[in-house]
């Protein structure tokens, strides 16, 4: 019998060994109870719906076993409600994410390892990656002054 439930567990989760296996969250339903828990302090905690959905988004990445689901919905929601919806919290991810890039990019450019033509090609990146900088701070300020945020209707 007890090799008959690890059988039924190691399907659902192949990756985890028995020994890591948290008997209460492997029971059916328990991975679901533990995850409409986490949503609910997530929501009790003020979280972002966007944190949210991403939460969920890589649940159900590593349930699925499709690596890159999660990052294909942050980018989904970052494009939709980001850019185009011009939601302050994912425009302002997306200024940090950017930052961030620029500046392994900063730090490529100085290193002696690069060829000339790829120099170029690199100073070209830290010049679009500045652009984008001030493209998203732009949207930001005006998202601030528009006062676009996330809202709920109720019916």
């Amino acid at each position: 019998e007890r090799e008959a439930i690890f059988a039924v567990k190691g399907a659902i989760m192949p990756e985890t060994e028995e020994k890591d296996l948290d008997p209460i969250v492997t029971q059916p339903h328990g991975r679901e109870q533990q995850m409409k828990m986490e949503i609910l302090n997530m929501i009790h905690s003020g979280e972002s719906p966007y944190d949210i959905v991403y939460m969920m988004a890589k649940r159900l990445e590593a349930a699925s076993g499709e690596p890159g689901y999660a990052d294909y919905v942050k980018d989904q929601l970052r494009a939709v409600y980001g850019c185009a919806l011009q939601e302050e919290k994912l425009l302002t991810d997306e200024l940090d994410d950017v930052t961030a890039r620029l500046h392994r990019i900063e730090r490529a450019y100085e290193s002696d390892e690069f060829t000339e033509e790829e120099h170029t090609r690199i100073g070209f990146a830290i010049d679009r990656h500045k652009k984008n900088i001030e493209r998203l701070k732009a949207l930001i300020q005006k998202a601030k002054a528009d006062h676009a945020t996330l809202k709920f209707r109720k019916n």
